[in-house]
């Protein structure tokens, strides 16, 4: 009954979110959601629950088997219809409540944009961090340059009269943002903003996003890609958005807390932060000593004047290098000592997914367990080892449990008491308790329990990965220790016999023995981590790495064993007066090293090509359907066994059946990020992404002032930029249309930014063809970019994409109808626009019309005149655009579409201008009373999808 209550729960939690954004929730609908249904449900389900707590005990077999066989019939008949009510009611009342803490929230939520004289207190770390780091021959940046911490903002009454009607009652919980690029001399005040302290600011608040109603064709729907923006503020409390404009530098100091469980908090988060502030200490260290030998050699290098100008670039090169590295190894140094991901970027993330081992970077079940474990193993030994006759009176199991409790609990202190490592650690305390209280209760049903109470007390904790991967982690830790079992009496005489004085030539033997018996056992935990992992990472993640099982028997035991133990004694030794600092840093030191080595490891696999990711993505019904089959394989007894193979095959039959679907029809998957519009066209086999940035630039001019004179910064900004789109947006686009090449890739404007991620990307990705806008064939470079700037093609050469340009297969034609090389004198904003390329998608099946799509570029009009001069333009059922680009009445006479798709964004300067606005209402009004139009909006629907399929009562 248990398990089923939890099923239901989780069921229930899980569909929240899908009911909520529903046209027919939203609104006053989720706004009249009383508390009263969810509180009625619980009384019924109580009186269920009551009664088949009744009908169980009331009846024993034997009185069952006196009673008339009508009797004995409806009592076996009235259980499982009254456990499938329960099921229903469990269900009913998971939702019902989930729907009406999801009101609460988005009652609290800001509910206007304002502008606001505020007091910030700051009560946990920040989410980023970013400090100018001094060095001897420059300056390096340490992170991207801007701070993000979710700080309590109490607006100042008396401050700004713009904070009038809209004002939320204090304390509001907010992400705030601080731009440190534009504004240095903040750095020194932010860096003081430990937790426990408050800041006078001025602030800009806005609204957090709320899903509109809206009703998209019957050829479209939504489509839900990676990073779930409005969900990840859900679960930690955000009610609205900010970015600082103004701060006062002398009003930081302390604030007093009141409560005790706030004091606790504060107390946690103060002890992460110093422990932050000494490993970053011991970055700069290694960056400063790196620096200085670079200067060294480059004055060495500078003595013999031939290779002057060499001995400088493969300086910088180096310098870059050996900064970049030190960055990335510290911050798995505190990544794995508090759970603190400030220092991680893109690439180093990245490197890690492509690799198989991005788990490791997250603090959650299989974290815990795979340190717990370890020492627990090795503790284990020594008792066997010291004194074997102690394992008599304590089983095996119960040590390697209790030593999991007690490190578990040390280490979800050390990472700030997170939700997944707390969970973590009650899961295992109460399954040790029950071992160890031998209370009659089976150990999966009290994981049940504890499930139970878990996501009752967070209905939030259902959509994260963390719950599941902490879940599935107290399973494994749980097989684990039974398979290690109860040293027997022979087995004690054994080892009591090596450690006799006639035995001493066998000890080394004995050793090789237990240590091989160990490794065995953890070896065969890993693998259970892979493969019951699997459907969650791929529903979470969407990507899975060929050699990630390989990589995982080197990284799991290098991490846990080598590097996660002494990273927790550096921490442990810092606080030791006089000699603390000195001896963890000595041991970092060691630490980053052996990172590096690591890490350079992993490039190495990337580079040949030996380390790829294969992109996938679960259905609802998918994912139900695996775990079926992981329940039926973990626990045993709930249902046959037999089961697991129809269920399998079923498993492996829907994706073929959806992919012989998408091979009749093409589709059109449409991004909602305004400054690069992302889009992927797809039949069958056939796969193209075409890119759109419409805010080109040189990339010399997109860094900040004070960064513009140094070459030696580790983390450009725009390298991250290319790496959080590669896996915020084109990898999850890739792993839901299930594609594993791509037939081609466009870039529909001259630009370096998509250049260099193309180039990254086919480094992951095989690409067969690639048109790139502006591209000079004569001396391979872009035509109209900063000739200081240099655009690498390294992992494949591009062909120019212009006019008349065309790939056809299977009744699906893709056409450049734009793009010009003109020997003109032209301004470089001029080139850009002449070299913009439209494309043109037609889809005609044999038997059908014909769909046509018109994909728009850019910020210029220049094309889109010229087109109209040069070229003939046909109508076409889909146009899409991007925001920067102004509606022309004549264009649209022209296409003449069913549906303008318009790529906006959230913010008012990414909407449509005024121009196209009366454009577009003069065109509704104009338009013939037969000929059907409709606007979408991205900020509104969000990421479709669009089926090219022509519709034949035109």
């Amino acid at each position: 009954m248990i398990w089923l209550i939890t099923v239901a729960s989780l069921l229930g939690f899980l569909v929240v979110n899908t009911l909520a954004n529903q046209p027919l929730m939203i609104g006053s609908a989720l706004a009249s959601y009383d508390a009263k249904i969810w509180q009625m449900l619980s009384v019924v389900l109580l009186i269920a629950l009551l009664i088949n707590v009744g009908l169980y005990h009331g009846c024993n077999r034997k009185q069952l088997k006196r009673a008339s066989p009508n009797l004995a019939f409806a009592y076996r008949f009235a259980l499982p219809l009254l456990s499938s009510f329960i099921f229903l009611l469990t269900l009913m009342l998971s939702v019902s409540y989930g729907l009406y803490h999801y009101k609460l929230y988005q009652n609290a939520l800001l509910p206007s944009a304002l502008t606001v004289d505020a007091i910030v207190e700051s009560h946990q770390i920040s989410d980023t961090v970013t400090q100018m780091s001094p060095l001897s021959n420059d300056t390096v940046l340490i992170g991207n340059g801007f701070i993000k911490q979710i700080l309590q903002v109490r607006v100042d009454k008396d401050g700004d009269a713009d904070a009038s009607s809209a004002t939320p009652r204090p304390p509001l919980t907010a992400l705030i943002t601080a731009n440190i690029k534009d504004n240095p001399e903040w750095e020194a005040t932010l860096s003081q903003l430990r937790p426990g302290m408050q800041l006078n600011v001025k602030l800009q608040l806005e609204p957090i996003a709320k899903p509109k109603p809206t009703s998209l064709p019957s050829n479209a729907k939504p489509l839900m890609l990676g990073f779930d923006e409005a969900q990840w503020l859900r679960q930690r409390g955000v009610q609205a958005k900010g970015v600082i404009i103004g701060i006062e530098k002398t009003s930081i100091h302390e604030f007093n807390v009141t409560h005790v469980k706030d004091r606790m908090v504060i107390a946690i988060e103060q002890l992460r932060w110093q422990l932050r502030q000494k490993i970053l200490a011991n970055l700069h260290t290694t960056m400063l000593k790196q620096s200085t030998s670079i200067v060294t050699s480059k004055n060495t290098d500078i003595a013999q004047t031939a290779f002057q100008t060499s001995g400088q670039s493969s300086g910088q090169t180096s310098s870059q290098s050996s900064i970049q590295s030190a960055i990335q190894s510290h911050a798995i140094l505190l990544g794995l000592l508090t759970g603190d991901k400030s220092l991680m970027d893109s690439d180093l993330k990245n490197r890690y997914q492509v690799t198989g081992i991005s788990h490791l970077l997250a603090i959650s079940g299989p974290h815990v367990l795979m340190l717990a474990s370890i020492v627990s193993v090795f503790l284990l030994w020594l008792v066997k080892w010291l004194a074997p006759q102690l394992l008599v009176k304590l089983p095996s199991s119960l040590l390697v449990l209790w030593v999991s409790v007690v490190m578990a609990g040390f280490y979800a202190l050390l990472v700030g008491f997170e939700i997944p490592a707390q969970r973590t650690f009650w899961m295992l305390l109460l399954l040790t308790l029950s071992k160890q209280l031998l209370v009659n209760f089976s150990a999966y049903r009290l994981l049940a329990w504890v499930a139970l109470g878990m996501i009752w007390l967070e209905p939030m904790a259902v959509g994260q990965a963390g719950f599941w991967l902490s879940f599935v982690a107290v399973v494994l830790l749980l097989k684990f220790s039974e398979t290690i079992g109860t040293v027997s009496a022979i087995e004690i005489k054994d080892v009591s016999q090596l450690l006799a004085p006639t035995a001493r030539s066998d000890v080394l033997s004995g050793f090789v023995k237990i240590i091989s018996h160990q490794f065995k056992a953890l070896l065969k935990l890993q693998i259970w981590l892979f493969i019951w992992m699997l459907p969650i990472v791929v529903w979470f993640f969407g990507k899975v790495s060929v050699i990630g099982i390989l990589v995982n028997l080197l990284a799991v035991p290098f991490l846990g064993l080598v590097i996660v133990p002494l990273d927790m004694l550096a921490g442990v030794v810092s606080w030791l007066p006089v000699v603390g600092d000195w001896l963890s840093q000595i041991i970092w030191s060691l630490l980053t090293t052996l990172l590096n080595v690591f890490h350079l490891l992993l490039k190495q696999l990337i580079d040949m090509g030996v380390a790829k990711q294969s992109f996938f993505a679960l259905s609802q019904t998918q994912l139900v359907l695996w775990l079926l089959i992981a329940l039926l394989g973990l626990l045993k007894g709930l249902l046959p066994r037999m089961l697991m193979l129809p269920l399998a095959i079923l498993l492996i039959l829907l994706p073929l059946q959806q992919r012989s679907l998408s091979n009749n029809k093409p589709t059109l998957a449409v991004g909602d990020n305004p400054k690069l519009v992302i889009s992927l066209l797809k039949k069958g086999d056939d796969s193209w992404l075409i890119l759109s940035d419409n805010q080109v630039k040189a990339a010399q001019t997109d860094k900040p002032n004070f960064l513009k004179s140094k070459q030696a910064i580790s983390n450009v900004a725009a390298d991250e930029e290319i790496s959080s789109l590669l896996n915020r947006d084109i990898y999850p686009l890739l792993a839901n249309q299930q594609v594993h090449r791509l037939t081609g890739v466009i870039s529909q404007t001259p630009s370096v930014r998509v250049n260099e991620l193309v180039q990254q990307l086919a480094t992951h990705v095989p690409v067969k063809a690639y048109w790139l806008a502006g591209y000079d064939v004569e001396h391979s470079r872009l035509d109209v970019t900063d000739k200081t700037v240099s655009t690498s093609f390294r992992a494949i050469t591009p062909r120019s994409c212009q006019t008349a340009q065309r790939w056809q297969q299977d009744g699906l034609e893709i056409t450049a109808m734009s793009g010009w090389h003109l020997d003109l004198a032209l301004t470089d904003e001029q080139k850009l626009a002449t070299q913009t390329c439209y494309i043109h998608i037609r889809f005609k099946p044999p038997t059908s019309k014909p769909y046509d799509v018109l994909m728009l570029a850019g910020n210029s009009d220049i094309p889109m005149q010229m087109t109209e001069k040069l070229c003939t333009v046909s109508a076409a059922h889909l146009l899409i655009q991007p925001y920067t680009l102004s509606i022309k009445p004549s264009w649209l006479a022209l296409t003449k579409p069913s549906l303008l798709h318009v790529v906006t964004g959230a913010y008012k300067s990414q909407k449509l201008g005024e121009d196209s606005q009366l454009s577009l209402a003069s065109w509704s009004v104009d338009k013939p009373a037969d000929h059907l139009f409709e606007v979408l909006y991205a900020d509104q629907v969000g990421a479709v999808i669009y089926t090219l399929a022509p519709d034949d009562t035109d």
